[in-house]
This record gives C-alpha cells, structure tokens and sequence, in this order.
C-alpha cells in the first residue's frame, strides 16, 4: 500500500467495493464516494461562478497562446498602442464573428505584425500577404481614377453608421 494512504480495514464492503477495488483507488475517489452530497454542493457552487464570458475569455487565451505565442495581456498592449484602431484602416469598430481585431502574423516566421479588422485581414489574406500584390491593386486602383466602393461613404457596423 502506498505511503500516506490510510484505509480503515474492510470499509470497500461498506460501499459495496471489494477491498482490493477500495484500496486501488485514489484518496480523492474515496472522499467523493464517502461523501457524495459534501462534493456535489461543492461541484454546484464551482459550477454556479462560471460564466459563458469566462469560457469565453478562457478559449480567447489560450487560442492567442497556442496560435500567436502571444498572452492577452500582450494583445491588449499591442491594441493600446494602436490607438485601439485597426492597423490599416484605422476603425475602432471591429467586426466578424466574435468582435476582435484579428492577430496578423507573417505565416513563414510566425512573427505578429499588428491588429488588424476583419476585412483588412482578409483583404491581405487573399491577396497572399504579397506585398507586391497589394501595390498592384492600389495601383490598379489608382490608373482608373474610380471612386473606391466605400471611399468617403459611411460604414454600417452592427447596425450603426460609422464614417470612415
């Protein structure tokens, strides 16, 4: 028997375990089972403090930790210093699915560049982060002298107007 494990003598029956089950398990099992109602209040009370936002905020680190290598504290700095606006277009409101500026990282190195709202995120992800596309289409842009689709119009976002 494992040192510090003290187990009265014949006390599995009592549970209806054999004492060789009794003995195989773990200190905590034979609490939980000794005192059911003491560890299912506890469980209530755990269960009641959690929150759809602390999952929330939960996932939200860890998928900036194993995805970025970046903490949130990190994320919230990087916003601050951004003027909590996006990188490139400078909006303060950010959109997709979960209302977060996007990390934008280079994908070779891994290296975080900024934040960055959702459609310039995309913007940049279609045209393959190539910086040499992305002067073409300004380019492009700019040799037909068209009026941009949303240049100097209002943006709706969540169902508010926002002028860029």
């Amino acid at each position: 028997m494992p040192k510090g494990k003290k187990i009265k003598e014949n006390e599995g029956p009592e549970y209806g375990y054999t004492q060789e089950e009794w003995v195989s398990f773990s200190k905590t099992k034979r609490s939980y089972i000794r005192h059911p109602e003491t560890h299912k209040q506890s469980y209530l009370n755990w269960a009641a403090k959690q929150t759809n936002e602390y999952h929330r905020l939960r996932a939200r680190k860890s998928q900036l930790k194993l995805s970025y290598g970046i903490t949130i504290e990190e994320y919230d700095v990087m916003l601050a210093q951004q003027d909590y606006k996006c990188a490139i277009c400078n909006t303060d409101k950010p959109t997709g699915k979960w209302k977060v500026f996007a990390v934008d990282h280079c994908h070779v190195t891994g290296e975080v560049r900024g934040l960055l709202c959702n459609e310039c995120n995309r913007g940049m992800g279609l045209l393959r982060d190539n910086a040499d596309l992305l002067r073409k289409a300004a380019d492009y842009l700019d040799s037909h002298k068209i009026k941009s689709y949303n240049e100097g119009q209002e943006r709706k976002v969540n169902g508010n107007q926002e002028v860029d």
